[in-house]
């Protein structure tokens, strides 16, 4: 299971919640364990819902699309309600006085077949969910309210549009609070289930960027680096975010000899993010390169004496910035501390603000953080060091492996 259930329910204790309903994607899945099919950036508005009541003898809900309900026979859940949804049809009610939708009979079944495990389990939830069809997402999430005891309730949700949807539905004693911070407070403490699936993101991005990094030659551009590491993550069933060497990419537009690069790497395993960072060159690093590297990988080495429970991020981004200062960068500034998990960011943060601004946090037994060190200096290069922790009882354990040398080629 994803989601860290005794965390959720101390924060809607702490909120005087009655429950959470999410919509954003990464929160459906968090909540549920469901990855939708149309969870893309090309895909649909508002046609997932995952309804989290804080009592544990009410069900939680997962909303779909009546499409989809094979799918959840393939790809799990966790939550024991499903609600699905098709298109208005009469005006038959269910029970909860919520409208009836059509109902879905979803493909045909050849005559006489032999079923596989998932197909027959396919043809079971069709004849129990199919007649029980919500007329659109909004009534669906309405129903799943109204069966877990949440019809008069208060709730958080990751959603601006949630109150509007459900006075719609005549759920008007619903207060919804839109608190998309809490979900990701809720999310900052990884589960074991997790760490499992951020261990395996964490190694194939690092797999990634040092394919990518050794592949670096004089005259490559920086479009055949970022093909390389593409494609090293889809050959480990992992998908590449990106491959960065800077805001501005590489300043002659090509990789040139001598010339200090940074390589910055963000992917994704089942939707949790690794995020790894080093220097490269090509041909003999100058000796001011080498100095350089060797000041960040002091940083890092003060890094891991804060890197443990009870430090904030700007203490720790502060020790760091002073060490790498005093080895002979003068003008570094201090380094991102950041949460990784979902979101490349995965701190509570506020809409609109510039990248990487957030409140400050107090390192915690189960977080997972890195310690983002990047310097660029416009007419000489770049420099580079990240890595993926997680905060243990007592200190941190690396997510990834590779060492801190400068990758030269």
């Amino acid at each position: 299971m994803l989601l860290n259930k005794e965390r959720a329910y101390a924060i809607m204790d702490r909120e005087n919640l009655d429950g959470l309903v999410a919509q954003l994607p990464i929160n459906v899945y968090y909540l549920s364990d469901y990855w939708g099919l149309f969870n893309t950036p090309g895909g649909y508005d508002a046609a997932y819902f995952a309804v989290l009541p804080r009592k544990e003898s009410e069900s939680a809900s997962l909303v779909v699309p009546a499409l989809e309900i094979r799918r959840i026979e393939t790809k799990g859940t966790w939550m024991p309600n499903i609600v699905g949804f098709t298109n208005p049809d009469s005006d038959d009610v269910f029970p909860e006085e919520t409208p009836k939708g059509l109902d879905y009979h979803g493909w045909p079944l050849r005559e006489g077949a032999h079923l596989t495990e998932i197909e027959q389990r396919w043809q079971d939830i069709v004849a129990r969910l199919g007649s029980q069809m919500s007329p659109d997402a909004f009534w669906a999430v309405a129903r799943a309210l109204k069966q877990t005891g949440l019809a008069k309730a208060r709730i958080a949700t990751d959603e601006p549009r949630l109150q509007g949807w459900l006075d719609t539905c005549g759920l008007t004693h619903i207060e919804c609070q839109y608190r998309v911070d809490l979900f990701n407070e809720i999310r900052l403490v990884k589960t074991p289930d997790e760490l499992t699936l951020m261990r395996k993101a964490a190694i194939a991005n690092e797999k990634g960027l040092l394919t990518a990094a050794e592949a670096m030659k004089d005259g490559c551009t920086w479009l055949e680096l970022e093909n390389i590491y593409m494609i090293k993550m889809a050959e480990q069933d992992a998908r590449g975010v990106y491959l960065n060497c800077g805001i501005g990419e590489l300043p002659a537009g090509h990789i040139r000899r001598g010339e200090p690069v940074m390589f910055d790497a963000l992917g994704r395993y089942d939707h949790y993010h690794g995020d790894f960072g080093r220097c490269a060159v090509v041909g003999e690093p100058s000796a001011e390169h080498i100095a350089r590297h060797a000041a960040i990988c002091k940083g890092w080495d003060a890094a891991q004496e804060y890197l443990k429970p009870g430090v904030s991020y700007s203490d720790l981004s502060q020790a760091v910035g002073d060490v790498v200062r005093k080895e002979g960068i003068p003008n570094f500034r201090n380094p991102v501390v950041h949460s990784l998990g979902l979101e490349h960011t995965d701190d509570p943060k506020a809409p609109g603000v510039q990248p990487q601004d957030k409140p400050d946090q107090i390192l915690q037994k189960g977080m997972v953080v890195n310690v983002d060190l990047p310097h660029t200096e416009i007419g000489w290069g770049s420099v580079h060091m990240e890595d993926t922790v997680v905060i243990t009882e007592d200190g941190f354990d690396r997510l990834s492996t590779a060492d801190f040398s400068m990758r030269v080629s």
